[in-house]
């Protein structure tokens, strides 16, 4: 994603291990990691797929520590940006989702 589609960070979701990010695009927002490790995504995780608040995402694995990413609210995923089993570096993006209004 070209970052001049970042708008800001949202403080209040963001934590140690990750950080989340408003974009240009209505109602999406951009997940990157503030880890460097391994990234996993979980089972039946897809491009198009839409999962509940607290549904496992992925896992980033590092130094054999495993540090799960979950939903926190009702999500599409729009777009993948690593590989299954790929290195994910610092501040790198993970995944472009869409919030979906229940």
């Amino acid at each position: 994603m070209n970052k001049s589609n970042i708008l800001g960070k949202i403080e209040e979701l963001s934590n140690h291990q990750y950080c989340l990010y408003d974009t240009r695009l209505a109602n999406s927002l951009l997940i990157s990691t503030r880890l460097v490790g391994k990234v996993y995504y979980a089972e039946g995780i897809v491009e198009g797929g839409t999962y509940e608040k607290g549904a496992l995402l992925l896992r980033v694995e590092i130094l054999g520590l495993a540090y799960d990413y979950v939903t926190f609210e009702s999500v599409k995923i729009l777009k993948k940006y690593c590989e299954d089993g790929g290195i994910v570096d610092y501040n790198a993006p993970i995944l472009l989702v869409e919030r979906i209004k229940r």
